[in-house]
């Protein structure tokens, strides 16, 4: 009980940091301003249809691989600085010994993504609730974009992308949830990555290089950018909307059962390796 209080207790630490921390504001910031540029695209479509603006926009909120990029990328600004280390963590280190510091770290990793996304997920309801349809539907503007994609260019906005099969198989409650499980899947590999790279080399640049090669190339492939689109297999960041997943065997995209097992095996194996070689590598306090 002790050792789990001490670890929830450096994770929290990092969390009180982010008053002042500039970067997180810049990412709150950039988060706001893309969902209005997002909601004013539909309201473009709204207008041109005479339709009502929807609020279940989250799952679609970066399923576009222009958008995937510009929504995924501020997850790599998030963890950037892993692993975490300030002018006070050295104390923080000698205290609470190298295994516990280490899991601490983990453990904010994962509570940040799952901060993340539900920042992005309220936001995307708090500006679209007072003005928009509020139903436990969908609602006839995205059932009309995903029945006709076609809307989205006639109306000026080319970066609406709504999946038939995301509006035919499932609830917008249903795909909210299924959408934010496997975003938070995907940011914590993100975020181990970083933490991991960083940790091993001791420069900060190495880990942030890697996980934003991982977010451009899951962006190339659902693009399929060269005929890459049979890498999406091997692709979990282009897991985190449900249009790359595959409902019902209608497509050749994975299951939901691989892509879950897959995410949670390869945060497994991060945790370990960052265990492993964390511990053999003494707290890193360059660039503090």
């Amino acid at each position: 009980m002790a050792s789990l209080k001490c670890i929830f207790s450096i994770c929290s630490q990092n969390f009180r940091k982010w008053q002042a921390d500039y970067r997180i504001w810049c990412i709150a910031v950039v988060l706001l301003i893309m969902t209005s540029v997002y909601i004013g695209d539909i309201k473009k479509i709204c207008d041109y249809a005479g339709t009502q603006m929807p609020i279940w926009i989250f799952p679609f909120l970066y399923s576009q691989f222009y958008t995937k990029l510009i929504f995924t990328l501020p997850v790599v600004l998030l963890f950037c600085n892993a692993p975490f280390t300030d002018s006070n963590q050295v104390f923080v280190y000698m205290r609470s010994g190298k295994t516990k510091w280490l899991l601490a770290q983990i453990v904010y990793i994962m509570e940040a993504s799952a901060a993340f996304y539900l920042f992005l997920l309220i936001l995307s309801l708090i500006m679209t609730m007072f003005t928009g349809e509020l139903a436990f539907d969908w609602g006839e503007t995205l059932s009309m974009i995903s029945a006709d994609s076609g809307i989205r260019l006639r109306a000026d906005a080319p970066f609406i992308d709504v999946a038939y099969i995301i509006v035919n198989f499932f609830t917008p409650l249903q795909a909210v949830g299924f959408t934010f499980l496997m975003s938070w899947l995907g940011a914590v590999i993100l975020g181990l990555v970083i933490f991991l790279f960083n940790t091993v080399t001791g420069n900060k640049t190495i880990g942030v290089l890697i996980s934003s090669l991982l977010v451009i190339i899951s962006s190339t492939i659902e693009n399929d950018i060269g005929n890459w689109n049979a890498l999406i297999q091997f692709s979990p960041i282009s897991w985190i909307t449900l249009d790359n997943i595959d409902v019902g065997s209608l497509t050749h995209n994975p299951s939901f059962e691989y892509c879950l097992f897959v995410d949670i095996g390869i945060i497994v194996v991060l945790i370990a390796a960052i265990l492993i070689f964390g511990r053999k590598k003494s707290l890193d306090m360059k660039g503090v």
